[in-house]
C-alpha cells in the first residue's frame, strides 16, 4: 500500500480494520442524478467475485461469494490506476456525513461528492430496492484482470450475484 495524492491515489488509514484481497475485480458503472445540481452522471462501484479478508490480528477469512467494496480507504497502485482510467469521477475525499476519507464518486457536472451512503442506500443506484425493481442490466461491467488489495468494507446482496452470473471478459 502506498500513500497517494488527491486524484488517482489513496491515503493509507492508520488503523485499518481489515484488508480485502482479490485476484481480479470489476468496475460497475451506472448513472445517477446528482443530489446537488440534478445532472445525470456516471457513478461506479468496485466488485470482487470472491475475496480474502485479512484482519488486524493476521487472521484471514476466505469468502467464495461476490461483494462490492464500500468506503475504500486505501488501494494498491495498479488497481487504483485501472479505476482511475475506468471511472475518473472516483476520487479520494473526506465527507461530512462519514467523517472519513475514502474513494468516493464525484458529480462530473458540479464536482460534489456522491457518497457511498447515498449510492448504496436503499434507493441509490447500487441500492437493494432499486436493483430489485430495475435489475442489473443498466449497470455496465468493466472486468479488470488485476489484483486488488484495499482497506474497505464490503456489501453483499442478491443483485451482486446477478453481476456474478454475467459473462465477464477482460478489458
Amino acid at each position: 500500500m502506498i500513500k497517494l495524492s488527491h486524484q488517482e491515489d489513496l491515503e493509507k488509514s492508520t488503523e485499518p480494520s481489515s484488508v480485502i484481497l482479490s485476484p481480479v475485480f470489476a468496475v460497475l458503472t451506472s448513472r445517477h442524478e446528482c443530489w446537488t445540481c440534478a445532472a445525470v452522471v456516471p457513478v461506479s462501484a468496485l466488485w470482487v467475485p470472491s475475496f480474502v479478508e485479512r484482519f488486524d490480528d493476521g487472521e484471514e477469512l476466505s469468502v467464495a461469494d461476490a461483494a462490492v467494496l464500500r468506503f475504500v480507504e486505501t488501494i494498491n497502485l495498479p488497481a487504483a490506476q485501472h479505476i482511475s482510467s475506468a471511472a475518473p469521477w472516483m476520487l479520494m475525499s473526506t465527507t461530512k456525513g462519514s467523517g472519513a476519507r475514502y474513494l468516493a464518486n464525484h458529480c462530473q457536472a458540479c464536482s460534489v461528492v456522491q457518497g457511498d451512503f447515498q449510492l448504496f442506500g436503499v434507493d441509490g443506484p447500487f441500492g437493494l430496492v432499486t436493483l430489485e425493481k430495475r435489475g442489473t442490466e443498466h449497470i455496465s461491467v468493466r472486468y479488470v484482470d488485476c489484483a486488488i488489495e484495499a482497506v474497505a468494507g464490503i456489501a453483499q446482496a442478491t443483485w451482486i450475484d446477478q453481476i456474478s452470473a454475467r459473462n465477464l471478459q477482460p478489458q
